[in-house]
């Protein structure tokens, strides 16, 4: 009874997003509702209730920051210009289109998503994959396909928080995640090429897709394990752009934007090498420091250097200062409700937790053995797709497989790991990223500059020597939403029946 009880909470929760309620309001009810519980079944003295909330504070206070930081930060290098430099250079870089493809799928889009998180990767890759070429349909779903280091996004607030709530040591759960993360990787990648190109070319491009995956998995994992988990997407899609762009000049096929010089591109990356040096200096300081947690972790951590960098980004780009309050302005008013909804639900795991109500809900998963590792990435994936953010998915389950993993005897850090990488993916194809996609994709210019004109490009297959910017646009309407979610949730049910197969005989 106890038990049936116990997933109210999480229930109100899904039932209120499938409705399309409001995730603010969502979690609102949910949180009275354990609250409820709390008082009349679930009973815990309020010290302990107070205590347990009390030390969340200062993750609460560093999720806030981390927030603010990459939406502000992304507001100012797109009023500045910048990220339209920085697209406009790397979209101009030739080679094979399944190379460009890869490099915007597992380089631009990585890089941007970890730094701002948001759906910003999706926001940067769309105009570049339709300059590439590609149809509004295709450049929305390659686009979402993209998104796959979401557990490092905005420099790993989710993790963090499925570190905490689910009990396990953070720089593990990275570590974790980025061994998880390879299936992810590869299944997202061979799909992008396969609806960029069909399947017969994206065969044919298997080397490249290889190379790009081993590379960003390899990144990934190294800088978890010696570095730190906040910079492993950003480095990880750094070291692939990196990578890819070298093959591209050794096979002599660089063209370089006339448009475009060096100097502008180098100072439009300025913020951004800022916060990496930043972050490398502050993790350094900690690691030297024996500072694990507490609040020099968010003074010296993420959430301190993104307001930082935030702060000093009209100097570094070379605009005047008075850009500054106009942008805090806007991102303030998109930041708010983004943070009071995830603080929410950071409440509402933790009441979860100290309560005891994860435990019960742990206790009746485990009756079902073994078949419960099968199910664990879909429990994760279930929130992930309705919250649409990794840090309200694991917020509400993070916990709960946690507890499961200790009731069914399973190293709970591995099981932690699968619902922060299951949560992570899922987020990506949330019905509002899939519209935000979908938009994108339809009022994008194709490679001949104009939107209105695409509709009327014949479709013409490129010839083998044909550059990244080949033209592969066919007659178009807008693009069918449906469609869109359709393919990318079933690209994510492949990766999720592998990542339950991983966690059954990963024991």
């Amino acid at each position: 009874m106890n038990a049936a009880l116990a997933t109210l909470p999480i229930l109100v929760t899904l039932g209120l997003l499938a409705a399309k309620v409001r995730a603010l309001y969502a979690a609102l009810a949910a949180l009275g509702t354990a609250g409820g519980l709390t008082a009349v079944v679930f009973h815990t003295p309020l010290a302990e209730l107070g205590e347990a909330q009390l030390h969340m504070l200062p993750t609460l206070v560093e999720l806030a920051g981390i927030l603010f930081g990459g939406i502000l930060l992304s507001e100012l290098m797109s009023r500045t210009g910048a990220q339209a430099r920085l697209g406009d250079r790397l979209g101009g870089a030739s080679g094979p289109q399944s190379r460009a493809v890869l490099l915007v799928v597992f380089g631009v889009t990585p890089f941007a998503e970890s730094l701002t998180g948001f759906g910003i990767g999706v926001v940067v890759a769309i105009p570049l994959l339709r300059r590439l070429g590609l149809a509004p349909a295709k450049a929305a779903v390659v686009g979402l396909l993209g998104l796959v280091t979401v557990p490092w996004g905005s420099l790993a607030p989710g993790s963090l928080v499925s570190a905490e709530l689910g009990g396990v040591d953070f720089q593990e759960l990275g570590v974790v995640s980025a061994l998880l993360s390879a299936p992810v990787f590869l299944v997202c990648g061979a799909a992008a090429l396969a609806v960029a190109f069909g399947i017969r070319r994206a065969a044919s491009a298997a080397g490249e897709l290889l190379l790009a995956t081993g590379t960003l998995w390899l990144t990934v994992w190294a800088v978890n394990r010696f570095i730190g988990v906040p910079l492993a997407g950003v480095l990880g899609g750094l070291a692939v752009i990196a990578v890819l762009l070298l093959v591209s000049r050794l096979q002599e096929r660089t063209n370089s934007p006339a448009a475009a010089p060096g100097e502008p591109v180098r100072r439009a990356l300025a913020p951004y090498a800022f916060l990496v040096l930043g972050l490398l200096a502050g993790r350094a300081a900690l690691t030297a420091a024996s500072i694990e947690e507490g609040w020099w972790t968010v003074i010296a951590g993420p959430a301190g250097w993104l307001l930082l960098t935030t702060a000093l980004t009209p100097r570094l780009l070379g605009v005047a200062d008075e850009i500054l309050p106009d942008a805090a302005r806007s991102a303030l008013s998109r930041w708010w409700q983004v943070t009071l909804t995830t603080a929410i639900f950071l409440i509402l795991g933790t009441l979860l937790t100290v309560t005891g109500m994860s435990r019960e809900m742990a206790e009746a998963c485990a009756a079902l053995g073994p078949a419960y590792l099968l199910l664990a990435p879909w429990i994760g994936a279930a929130g992930g797709f309705l919250a649409g953010s990794n840090t309200g998915a694991n917020a509400m389950f993070a916990a709960s497989q946690g507890a499961a993993a200790h009731a069914l005897g399973y190293p709970a850090l591995q099981l932690v790991g699968i619902q922060n990488v299951s949560a992570a993916l899922a987020s990506a194809g949330s019905v509002a990223r899939v519209v935000l996609a979908a938009e994108l994709a339809t009022s994008t210019p194709g490679p001949d500059g104009s939107a209105a004109q695409a509709a009327r490009q014949p479709k013409r297959e490129p010839a083998p020597g044909d550059t990244a910017t080949a033209v592969l646009e066919e007659p178009r309407t807008a693009p069918d939403t449906g469609h869109i979610l359709r393919t990318v949730l079933a690209t994510h049910a492949v990766v999720f029946l592998l990542l339950g197969a991983i966690a059954l005989l990963w024991r």
